[in-house]
């Protein structure tokens, strides 16, 4: 028996007569279903029908919640909590402490709960949270909310890719995490129009300033969406409960168990603890120069809650200012879902990524050498379009590289995450209130680590393609189907 491999990287072996038959085939033909395929494609009609425009949209509003801090700031929160120096960053970096302590026991639970009752009960809790925003009068109490705000916003993104690498394929995946996250890029953008409209027409209603009555309105639209979620999210492919227990037939659901097992780089499915995916997770190099490009992306768009100061610093006043963040974080979420789209075509991560980090950087550079209103807004739309565009890879290209057990999947996933926080912490640290409005210093440091960033991705995509060549050789050797990674 010898093997053959597609240019599309798919796996496949050659039986005595030559004629290749994929080990994904070979699962189906054991399922016993003649027209899975068809089925098949049902199956994915209906997840991005239901799975995906939810998840979507709770990751707006975890998104809205996080990131109106920095609208508020054009408001009048600076002067009604007294914040100086370098308070505002540290309400920023709060958040951090908390995501890092709510992700890893959430994605080690996640598996063994309903999605459909668990995402959407975070969601309504951290709507909760959001709104007790308004109520406080202390910079203390801002620290104290954002704190736990991000403990109980923590599990929604890794939870999300756990539960859509349970449905999708390695194949389908990628342009679907960025569909999911262009809620970041529309999350960011939105929060501007929102802010602008509740500041024109709320601004000092019953005695409530307008920063206040933004975190209010999306507590109100977040909660009401995550009770619908309940009814709309399915739980995974071998459950018995969720939407597509209404959404699918049962021939359906067996043929979406069987895909993802069929899709799995390692053939055999191991069986595995909590503790053996830990285990599994953090001797993989892999997973190290993964983490390595999440903490450098995530210190490199640390402009996002300082950009509507960044845009009023070039002499437009604040309802302008709010308007004009709004364009360029729409081509980010274009950007995002082109190059996913593509990176999916040709079965490509690692040029993917890296070159939109690229363009980010030379809008760095822009941003450094001058202080002109056009080219610095214009280069907003490079470092935006591009640190946004590439980001929805790195979730993909973990999800897909650490996927050997379920167990090490949703650990990677939120340790990876976790780890990440690192750059967040960090990033709003880069924007000193004596380098206003042309932090200097800023887009030096975020252009460093958007190099960083590019040097740990196409490090990864070298060893990978290594690895590849061994996992050919073996296939070779022992008459097992190729299923290589995606590099």
């Amino acid at each position: 028996m010898g093997h053959e491999h597609d240019e599309e990287g798919s796996m496949k072996h050659v039986d005595a007569d030559s004629t290749p038959v994929s080990a994904r085939e070979h699962a189906f033909a054991e399922l016993g279903i003649p027209d899975w395929e068809e089925l098949e494609k049902k199956v994915v009609r209906r997840l991005d029908m239901t799975l995906l425009p939810t998840l979507w949209l709770l990751y707006v509003f975890n998104y809205l919640d996080r990131a109106s801090l920095g609208q508020a700031r054009l408001s009048t929160l600076d002067e009604d909590l007294k914040l100086e120096g370098t308070q505002f960053g540290s309400a920023v970096s709060i958040l951090s402490a908390g995501y890092v302590l709510g992700q890893v026991p959430s994605n080690m639970i996640i598996g063994k709960i309903r999605p459909s009752l668990y995402l959407p009960g975070m969601a309504i809790l951290w709507s909760g949270v959001s709104a007790a925003i308004a109520g406080v009068k202390t910079y203390e109490g801002l620290l104290a909310v954002r704190f736990f705000l991000g403990l109980v916003e923590a599990p929604l993104f890794p939870g999300a890719i756990y539960v859509m690498s349970s449905w999708y394929t390695r194949r389908e995946i990628a342009v679907r995490i960025a569909i999911m996250s262009t809620g970041v890029s529309l999350a960011n953008g939105l929060s501007g129009l929102i802010a602008a409209a509740v500041f024109t027409t709320l601004e000092g209603a019953r005695g409530v300033a307008g920063w206040q009555w933004l975190f209010i309105v999306l507590a109100l639209f977040g909660s009401a969406f995550a009770f619908a979620a309940v009814f709309l999210l399915p739980d995974y492919p071998q459950s018995k409960s969720g939407s597509a227990m209404w959404t699918m037939t049962e021939d359906m659901r067996k043929v979406a168990q069987v895909r993802i097992i069929a899709d799995r780089v390692s053939e055999v499915e191991i069986q595995s603890t909590i503790w053996t995916g830990v285990k599994l997770t953090v001797i993989d190099y892999k997973f190290w120069l993964l983490t390595g490009v999440n903490i450098a992306i995530s210190a490199a768009y640390g402009f996002s809650n300082f950009y509507p100061a960044i845009v009023r610093g070039l002499g437009y006043d604040r309802i302008m200012a709010l308007l004009l963040t709004f364009p360029p974080y729409c081509v980010a979420a274009a950007t995002s879902i082109a190059v996913a789209w593509n990176s999916d075509r040709v079965g490509e991560r690692g040029w993917h990524f890296s070159i939109p980090i690229a363009v980010g950087l030379a809008g760095y550079v822009i941003c450094m050498i001058t202080t002109a209103t056009v080219p610095r807004y214009s280069a907003s739309y490079l470092f935006i379009g591009g640190l946004f565009g590439a980001n929805p890879l790195i979730q993909t290209w973990l999800s897909t590289t650490l996927a050997r057990t379920p167990e090490k999947k949703a650990v990677s996933v939120a340790l990876c995450n976790v780890l990440s926080q690192i750059g967040n912490v960090i990033a709003p640290f880069f924007f000193i209130d004596s380098d206003e409005p042309r932090y200097r210093l800023a887009f030096i440091l975020m252009f460093l680590m958007g190099s960083l960033c590019i040097t740990c991705a196409l490090t990864l995509k070298y060893c990978l393609w290594r690895e590849n060549k061994r996992l050919y050789r073996e296939a070779q050797e022992n008459g097992t189907p190729y299923m290589p990674y995606l590099q």
